[in-house]
């Protein structure tokens, strides 16, 4: 759709979900009081929420490759990437300044960011165009003016990079049930603004203290308020778009909780999908972050062995035993509860370290691809970012900053997936004392990349 006024009014009826929302609300309360999972009386809910969950489906792709990236579209359609993601702030849609869209949700009107729709559908809808998946990570961060959008209990600014959403009241969660009915429908794919098929709702959302602040430090309570919120999202976006994925985004600390800061991953997506279970268990994907342990060493393969094991009792899944994580889900949640490596990345630092880095991408490339749990590899970034070179020490793009100069990685993360794969991996098989990718990766047949 191109927008032709500067105000727009959509209307969307249907008391259904309403309804639905009234009545998940009707036993959601603050996660400083929150009700054990297990007195949740099902009675409360209609049949159709309590229905057979329906597998999410998914758009298969030539290859599982993707990248985030910010500074060339032109750069990342060259290197051949078939998803990326994008990171959204939901304060941007919620903010009611400037050129206002009027959304009319079941009796009510609601005021969102006509500029942010537009502004997003730019590059959403090039996307599109350019055949290339998109997954969107929605995020609340602190703004001041705003945080009425963040969970009571959690209210409090500091060292907390995003916060949990509030759902507290039927009113405040209608309100994100209008938000993301009109972020489905007008991305939908057939207006001119792009298509967004995999909704990530908060960001390593067991990190409960630094990426996902709750105000408590209950997993039972924390998993609830998440389930609840994404149960809301779930209903509202399916309502609009049947095929869209709605996702978990948990961090690599597998079978490790620091308290005060993080719970296992583990533990954390089980308690969240016993609590979706009570709704009906609605189907769910699973975006994870499989980061090296330390994050800082590229050489994931050697990865400490008291911390990366194989084994689903391991304190970390990272690439080096992945399989780890997609053998649990598949024997814990069936093989239709999707895996999805939407944030990945390996640091050119170091000795040697832009070889290391191209080995590690190309290593880790085909692990997934490899993979049937797993549908794709979404590696970051494009250009190595200030912030991380700053913070952390990690220069984790396939350029250096600002696009200075092209890495070693690019173009093996160009022709990996691609006929030439073997011509431009072989320094990489080189560095990791292979003569094939046989020898590391079951199954791998370079005839898979012919076309």
């Amino acid at each position: 759709m191109k927008f032709r006024n500067r105000r727009k009014r959509w209307r969307r009826g249907g008391g259904i979900f309403f309804l639905a929302v009234c009545l998940l609300l009707s036993v959601s309360v603050p996660a400083s009081a929150a009700m054990d999972v297990e007195d949740l009386d099902e009675s409360l809910f209609s049949e159709a929420q309590l229905e057979p969950p329906k597998a999410q489906s998914f758009t298969q792709t030539a290859s599982k490759k993707g990248l985030q990236f910010g500074e060339s579209l032109d750069d990342a359609i060259d290197l051949g990437i078939r998803h990326c993601l994008f990171n959204v702030n939901i304060t941007e849609f919620m903010d009611a300044s400037g050129n206002l869209l009027e959304y009319d949700y079941n009796g009510q009107t609601y005021l969102f960011n006509l500029d942010a729709f537009e502004r997003w559908g730019s590059l959403f809808s090039q996307l599109q165009d350019a055949g290339i998946n998109l997954s969107v990570e929605f995020l609340l961060p602190w703004e001041d003016g705003q945080t009425d959008l963040i969970h009571p209990a959690a209210r409090t600014p500091g060292a907390h990079n995003y916060y949990a959403w509030n759902i507290s009241t039927r009113e405040d969660a209608q309100r994100y049930a209008a938000l993301f009915s009109c972020i489905a429908q007008e991305f939908n794919g057939k207006n001119d603004l792009g298509y967004i098929y995999n909704y990530i709702i908060g960001n390593e959302v067991n990190a409960y203290s630094q990426w996902h602040y709750t105000g408590s430090d209950s997993l039972e309570e924390n998993a609830k308020l998440y389930a609840d919120t994404f149960q809301i999202v779930y209903t509202a976006v399916r309502e609009h778009d049947t095929q869209a994925r709605v996702s978990i985004c948990l961090e690599h600390s597998w079978n490790t909780e620091i308290p005060g800061h993080v719970h296992s991953a583990k533990s954390f997506l089980d308690t969240f999908a016993k609590r979706l279970g009570k709704f009906g268990s609605p189907d769910f994907a699973i975006s994870y972050h499989a980061y090296a342990e330390p994050l800082t060493a590229a050489d994931f393969w050697n990865n400490s062995e008291e911390r990366v094991q194989d084994s689903v009792h391991s304190p970390c899944i990272t690439m080096k035993n992945i399989e780890q994580l997609t053998k649990y889900v598949k024997d814990q949640y069936g093989a239709k509860t999707r895996i999805m490596l939407t944030e990945q990345g390996f640091s050119s630092h170091g000795a040697n370290g832009q070889m290391k880095q191209a080995a590690a991408i190309a290593y880790a490339y085909y692990k997934a691809e490899y993979n049937d749990m797993i549908d794709c590899i979404i590696f970051r970034c494009q250009a190595d970012a200030p912030n991380e070179i700053a913070h952390d020490g990690l220069y984790m793009g396939l350029w250096t900053e600002g696009m200075g100069a092209m890495k070693a990685s690019h173009e093996v993360f160009k022709y990996m997936d691609t006929p030439e794969g073997e011509a431009y991996t072989q320094s990489c098989r080189q560095y990791l004392g292979i003569q094939d990718w046989s020898q590391l990766i079951p199954g791998y047949d370079p005839k898979h990349f012919a076309q």
